[in-house]
């Protein structure tokens, strides 16, 4: 049977079959169950029962997840971009081994562990191959996972999970909680004090059964903690980025040139961080740091997994007895049973393009009175200001003349609102957000300002996942100039140097308002 036709039956199953299957796919693999969510609880420790009845403002906290952990694709997608789509999917849920002869069930067939009717990734068994001596995790979606496959860190880390597979020796970092975000490690300085700002491994192939020869050690990240040269980030969701992609360098610049006089006057600037290569505007990571999904998709494959590619073909540690695979290592497939078929000829990491091309943006629910009150406040204080709620992708949605054949090469990504709430930009965010990482034209108190659709089902906030409280978020975005950084746990000796955060004048009117219109504010975002 193909995989095709086997997800076609799998979706057609009825919502308790889908769940029991998922919690076989996500919670069984994360030992973590999809239907509890995180208590949001006040800045003090107080929980929300509390909250409530003091009548304070507090997070309503996450909303269900959907009855599947599968994402759709967006509509109105052609048969062989559907076909395409279908197939990343697959590919995003391989488990990654060192080498082809290491995998424990053939590869680019359906999974035979843990349930045959599962049509995407096995739990335990090694499907795929190309891991390298150094990397941060083993699959894609066991760290994009909230509350589907595309999304955000879930809600029981997998690290634990990840460092002892296939009988691997890693410690796990203190700062890997149980409960608390995925998260990967960029240093800020190297030992002779320059600057570094790239990603360090949490783990290594060492003790792998598909490694046997390696002793490579794991950074030293109890002593660089101690030195507080440690900068956090997690997962970010992967949904609509399509859409985003296809949205026009002129838009986001007529954008930040709307408005510019009130922006002004609450001190927010705003930039774009530059591809070098080209002088387009990079949109993609935290610090906007990725000019497009090959890149982001590339460097993911990469950096994450240690798989050397095509846009990345040497791999990030060469040391002996770890390297078991070929460098560069996933290119356009040549073997005959797989360049015959044209979804198996892609590498990997180019499907994993297709699948955050493809995949649908979040879907927010009705608002309800309260939080269409909030919608109206969020913009009359000037939240979107900055979180820009929507732009429009070039183009004709249903094209009649050639004429009308403009935008991108994916007709259903033309002429589409993307309800986003981001202007794409930088805004310097002061010493409470401020990481000391130097990325492109973003410096280092400087972020994108994060899309909030999706906002509703997400279990973690700010780039580090330093808090599961959308009220503590949204404090956080106040620093005045030369703070000490407050609760950031990146804040080090540069943290007083740092000027006003972009945000504070908003978050100010923010604090100013009745506990109900907090509230109302609070509602509106958990329904996107």
């Amino acid at each position: 049977m193909s995989p095709v036709s086997v997800i076609v039956r799998y979706e057609a199953r009825t919502v308790r079959e889908r769940q029991h299957r998922i919690s076989v796919l996500v919670a069984g693999a994360l030992a973590v169950s999809a239907l509890f969510a995180v208590p949001a609880s006040g800045q003090d420790g107080t929980g929300v029962e509390e909250l409530r009845l003091r009548g304070a403002a507090h997070d309503p906290g996450p909303r269900p997840d959907p009855a599947s952990a599968i994402p759709s694709p967006v509509p109105g997608l052609n048969a062989n971009e559907a076909a395409l789509f279908r197939e990343s999917l697959l590919r995003v849920s391989e488990l990654e081994g060192t080498c082809d002869s290491c995998a424990q069930q053939p590869q680019n067939t359906l999974p035979i562990d843990p349930d045959p009717s599962n049509p995407f990734s096995p739990g335990r068994l090694v499907n795929s191959a190309g891991m390298g001596p150094i990397f941060n995790a083993d699959q894609c979606f066991i760290c994009h996972s909230q509350p589907q496959i595309g999304g955000g860190s879930p809600r029981v880390n997998p690290a634990q999970l990840i460092a002892h597979r296939l009988g691997g020796t890693n410690v796990v970092p203190v700062f890997e909680e149980t409960n608390g975000p995925f998260r990967e490690v960029r240093f800020k300085f190297k030992p002779d004090g320059s600057r570094d700002g790239g990603v360090h491994s949490l783990f290594t192939v060492q003790g792998r059964a598909d490694a046997p020869e390696c002793t490579l050690p794991q950074p030293d990240f109890r002593a660089e903690l101690q030195r507080r040269n440690v900068a956090f980030r997690i997962p970010l969701p992967l949904f609509g980025l399509g859409f985003i992609e296809s949205i026009q360098d002129k838009a986001i610049l007529l954008n930040m040139d709307e408005n510019v006089g009130l922006k002004r006057a609450l001190g927010i600037v705003g930039h774009p961080n530059i591809v070098p290569n080209n002088g387009t505007i990079s949109r993609f990571g935290w610090k906007a740091q990725n000019g497009s999904l090959n890149i982001f998709a590339g460097e993911a494959y990469n950096v994450e997994m240690g798989i050397s590619n095509d846009l990345f073909p040497i791999s990030r540690s060469e040391e002996e007895g770890c390297n078991l695979a070929f460098e560069p290592f996933d290119v356009p497939r040549t073997e005959t049973e797989l360049y015959d078929n044209p979804l198996k000829i892609m590498p990997a990491w180019l499907m994993f393009t297709e699948f955050m091309r493809f995949v649908d943006v979040p879907r927010p629910v009705p608002l309800s009175t309260a939080a269409q009150r909030g919608k109206d406040l969020f913009s009359g204080i000037g939240c979107a200001l900055c979180h820009t709620p929507s732009f429009k992708t070039r183009g004709t949605p249903h094209p009649q003349l050639p004429s009308e054949e403009i935008g991108p090469k994916t007709v259903a990504l033309r002429g589409q609102t993307v309800n986003l709430y981001s202007d794409l930009l930088l805004h310097h965010m002061g010493a409470r957000l401020a990481d000391n990482i130097v990325q492109g034209d973003a410096g280092p108190d400087e972020f994108r300002t994060t899309p909030l659709w999706g906002l509703g089902h997400r279990l973690f906030f700010l780039h580090d996942g330093r808090t599961a409280d959308l009220l503590v978020a949204i404090r956080d975005h106040r620093s005045t100039a030369h703070s000490d950084g407050g609760d950031n746990p990146a804040k080090d000796a540069r943290s007083f140097t740092y000027g006003p955060s972009e945000a504070n004048a908003v978050i100010e009117r923010f604090e100013t308002l009745p506990e109900e219109s907090k509230q109302a504010i609070l509602e509106f975002l958990r329904s996107l």
